[in-house]
Formats: structure tokens, sequence, C-alpha cells
């Protein structure tokens, strides 16, 4: 019988910046080698935040480390509600899109808000990708 997986609670983050947070970010960006590794000893660094209450994959999403977000997900580190937001905000769209394929939960209305407020940053062209990224998982943006 398949055991039925439970995806990581993102509000279980830990607050203000802790020692972890620096460890695991380090490693992510410097030696992606010793992550699973570093992941596997001490579960809860994923629960580690930096002083503005991102854990190390919100604060990828925002850099826009598409990759690495993979690589940490794939070891059970929580998407928090607002990575995705931050992703439109910026127009990051390698990361917009890989957090929609991980499943992030999306809060709609700050995605709009996001993406509005940003408007006349962004070219129609990546208007048009960010819009069909959402159209794609059932979302109209």
């Amino acid at each position: 019988m398949r055991k039925k997986v439970i995806p990581p609670r993102y509000d279980a983050l830990k607050k203000g910046r802790t020692h972890g947070f620096g460890v695991l970010l380090d490693a992510v960006l410097y030696e992606p080698h010793k992550v699973k590794d570093i992941v596997t000893s001490n579960p809860e660094i994923l629960y580690e935040t930096c002083w503005a209450g991102e854990n190390v994959l919100h604060w990828l999403a925002v850099e826009n480390k598409h990759e690495e977000i993979r690589l940490l997900r794939s070891l059970g580190s929580p998407i928090p509600r607002l990575a995705l937001v931050d992703a439109v905000e910026f127009g990051h769209l390698e990361t917009i899109i890989t957090l929609l394929e991980l499943g992030c939960e999306v809060q709609l209305s700050y995605c709009k808000k996001a993406l509005e407020q940003n408007e006349s940053n962004f070219s129609k062209r990546k208007i048009s990708i960010i819009k069909s990224y959402f159209s794609q998982f059932g979302f109209e943006i």
C-alpha cells in the first residue's frame, strides 16, 4: 500500500534569522553536492529563516534560482505562500513556472496585484508568458 505524502507546512517556518539559514544557503549556492547530507542530518534546517522571514527556498525564488529551488523541494522544503508572489513581482519567468510545477499554493489575488503593479516595467511578451503559465495550471491572472 502506498503511503500518502503530506506536503511540508510552510507555516512551520522559524521566526528570525537563524544560523541554519546561512549554512543551507551557502551549501545550495556553493556546494550543492553537500545539500542532501546536510538536510538528511538536520531536516529542520529547511525551516530556518533569514531576518526577512524567508526560508532558503523563498530566498532562492526572489533571486530566480530555479534549479536550486527544485533541489530543496526534492528534499522536502516547504514553499512559503509568498514565494510565488515575489517571483511574479520580479518577473522571474523560470521561477514562476518552477513553483507552479512544484505545486505551490497560489495566492491569486496577490499574484494579480504583483503583476498589475509591474505591468509598466515588463514587456507585453513577458506579461503574456506569465499569464500563460498561470493559465496552464487553471488560474486566470
